[in-house]
């Protein structure tokens, strides 16, 4: 038995991929595109498609694995003479920071297509890698999935939080009033974006600050691998402090985005969290929420986008979008085309169901249930032609929602 375990011991050591990835440190950027091998370097530039991408690595109590890649990025967020627009985004599950990492390659392609809508801008993305995968052998991969959760969970505290606030600060307090701050978690990232921003969100709306409790401009939770519990302890403090503090929202706090299509979420999540979920509906008395018509089990159990009862919001398709990159609106029909048509309300602050926003040609956000418009907390179910799966960087449409949401929420303030 002492052998057996010391073998697998061995192979999963033998097959466990390196920490972290980005050991090439410098304040001044490689520069891609000239023939230089950017693979290992912290900061990157591209001069064709014109973006800076930086790297920043934690590791799984979320520290930095070499802090160095954190000053760097933050005193190039201070160098800027020109107006940004700042994309941090957290991977999920089987990625990290490696330079042939599939979400690496797709997320430099997202920031080429961000600059080419926004030329105005000076577009930097900032990777925030963990260790996603830590075993390469295909049949061993699938058995990480319980032991990544349980680390997503924990490790937006610490330096990966104090980090999140010095941007904020860096983008948004000190700076340009014209800069953008958009934070992306995908999947498991979700959940480590949720873990660090929830007791912020809290502490800022318990000081009563209303919109200015938002992290930065935007917050977008996509296809989030976090059950409906979680979710479910932001909402009832929202719901409290709106309550007694009577705070008025005019922009989200945070959006969740999960679509219809995605199996991971909606299926292989509940699989994996159907024999947790009971033990921890009858053992955390002290979390539990009352929500009526669902169980203890349910909210444990199903992912927040895939839990009926907290979808806010429909984003669908109703023709052919168009195939290049810029969100365009045709207005020639008088249609509400403006993010501020979201700002119409029925009796008693109520979002009518009539009023659709139509975030770019053959693309529109509707509400499926009486929103109070002052709710700060959106799920958006998108359509299988939005998102067709459980991945997003690739897709046109949704990136103009994103864009979309962004302005409305920047042009509020």
């Amino acid at each position: 038995m002492n052998r057996l375990l010391f073998a697998m011991l061995l192979l999963l050591s033998a097959c466990a991929p390196k920490e972290y990835f980005r050991t090439e440190i410098r304040t001044t950027p490689c520069l891609a595109n000239a023939g230089a091998d950017c693979s290992a370097a912290n900061l990157v530039v591209n001069p064709q498609d014109d973006y800076t991408l930086g790297f920043v690595e934690f590791d799984d109590d979320g520290r930095f694995y070499d802090q160095r890649q954190a000053d760097a990025l933050l005193k190039c967020l201070q160098d800027s003479k020109q107006p940004q627009y700042v994309v941090l985004y957290t991977h999920g599950w089987h990625h990290n920071a490696k330079d042939s990492d599939n979400n690496v390659r797709r997320f430099k392609e997202s920031l080429r297509d961000i600059k080419l809508r926004n030329p105005q801008y000076r577009v930097i993305g900032v990777y925030l890698g963990w260790r996603g995968e830590t075993v390469e052998t295909p049949w061993l991969r699938a058995l990480t999935f319980w032991g990544r959760r349980a680390v997503s969970e924990q490790l937006g505290q610490k330096q990966f939080l104090d980090f999140l606030l010095n941007v904020e600060t860096v983008v948004k307090h000190d700076a340009d009033p014209d800069n953008r701050l958009l934070t992306i978690g995908h999947s498991l990232g979700a959940s480590v974006i949720l873990n660090a921003l929830q007791p912020v969100w809290m502490q800022r709306l318990q000081q009563g600050r209303g919109d200015q409790a938002r992290f930065g401009d935007l917050v977008l939770l996509v296809n989030p691998a976090v059950e409906a519990r979680r979710f479910a302890d932001l909402r009832a403090v929202v719901r409290r402090v709106a309550a007694t503090k009577h705070l008025e929202h005019t922009n989200p706090l945070v959006v969740v985005a999960s679509s219809e299509a995605d199996n991971i979420t909606k299926n292989m999540f509940t699989y994996s969290r159907a024999v947790p979920a009971w033990f921890e509906s009858v053992l955390d008395p002290a979390e539990q929420v009352d929500m009526q018509g669902a169980s203890q089990w349910d909210l444990a159990a199903t992912a927040v986008g895939h839990f009926r009862g907290f979808i806010t919001h429909r984003l669908e398709v109703t023709a052919t979008t168009s195939t290049n990159q810029a969100c365009t609106v045709d207005t020639s029909g008088g249609i509400n085309t403006l993010p501020n048509a979201l700002t119409l309300t029925g009796p008693e602050g109520i979002m009518a169901s009539a009023v659709v926003w139509r975030v770019a040609d053959g693309l529109q956000l509707r509400p499926v249930a009486e929103v109070p418009m002052d709710d700060p907390l959106w799920v958006v179910q998108t359509d299988k032609y939005v998102l067709p799966n459980h991945g997003f960087m690739a897709q046109k449409p949704f990136w103009c929602f994103i864009e979309g949401a962004l302005s409305l929420a920047a042009s509020h303030g």
